[in-house]
């Protein structure tokens, strides 16, 4: 078996990550947490060439999730969590479902029909959080309350930290080639040409979908009680991921099933 990560896979993610930082800069200088749909429509008036920006904050995005997952793929094939401790292990297993919620917090956070369902379906589950889930709403979410302030601090913060610590602990930014990053913004810039991520005006359909990630948590809460399909099945592949450093063939069936199953969830999701 291969024992080296692939070196493409990480540097397009750390890359990606960056862009998507720097363009989110950008658009954090118009945006407005108290009309977050009207600044983020309005954007092209106040910030040149802004809904280009928000194109390639959004695909760059995508972009660093799904490399992000290839390189964990790859990470888990080469076993280069033997090299690493337990503590280690944890912070980067921790690194996961925090860049899902960096993710997910951004399309809560533009407010239109998608992002404003998928704030209030996050909030209610956060709520079935055995003993914290109080305290996780209030510091995270708290849209019913708060409208997106809360959780576009939560975004903006966690994005930074979350990319301030993998610089200073997980890989040398020095390293980025600029070539790299010039790549990465052309596949983006692509993207954001011919398929301009699009904001959904509010209708009255009961049919809304969430971020293409979430549509199979979406499919299950229509079969099991938001505890068990919100709380406890996304936890269960942070667990494995978390475990395959002892316990690598269970975990990887795990993990394996897992996957094939929410793959499943979400295609009987968008066929509806």
């Amino acid at each position: 078996m291969n024992s080296r990560v692939n070196s493409f896979i990480a540097w397009a993610a750390a890359n990606s990550f960056l862009l998507a930082l720097i363009s989110g800069v950008f658009l954090a200088f118009p945006f407005r947490v108290e009309m977050p749909l009207i600044s983020t429509v309005g954007i092209e008036g106040v910030l040149p060439f802004g809904d280009f920006v928000r194109g390639l904050h959004f695909y760059t995005g995508q972009l660093a999730f799904l490399f992000l997952l290839l390189h964990i793929v790859y990470s888990l094939r080469a076993r280069s969590f033997e090299r690493k401790s337990w503590f280690s292990w944890s912070l980067l297993v921790a690194t996961f479902p925090l860049t899902v919620f960096a993710l997910f917090s951004g399309y809560v956070v533009r407010n239109d029909e998608i992002g404003s369902s998928a704030g209030h379906i996050a909030e209610s589950l956060l709520l079935e959080v055995p003993l914290i889930g109080n305290f996780l709403n209030h510091l995270l979410m708290a849209v019913s309350k708060e409208g997106v302030h809360r959780v576009y601090a939560a975004h903006f913060c966690i994005s930074f930290l979350l990319f301030i610590g993998l610089c200073g602990w997980h890989f040398n930014l020095k390293r980025l080639k600029i070539w790299d990053l010039v790549y990465v913004a052309l596949v983006a810039m692509i993207l954001t040409v011919f398929y301009p991520p699009l904001l959904r005006p509010f209708e009255p359909d009961l049919s809304v979908l969430g971020p293409w990630f979430f549509v199979g948590i979406q499919e299950l809460l229509r079969h099991l009680p938001p505890f068990w399909a919100g709380v406890v099945f996304p936890s269960i592949p942070v667990a494995a991921l978390w475990a395959y450093k002892k316990y690598s063939k269970l975990a990887g069936i795990i993990l394996v099933a897992w996957h094939v199953f929410y793959f499943f969830l979400s295609l009987v999701g968008f066929s509806r």
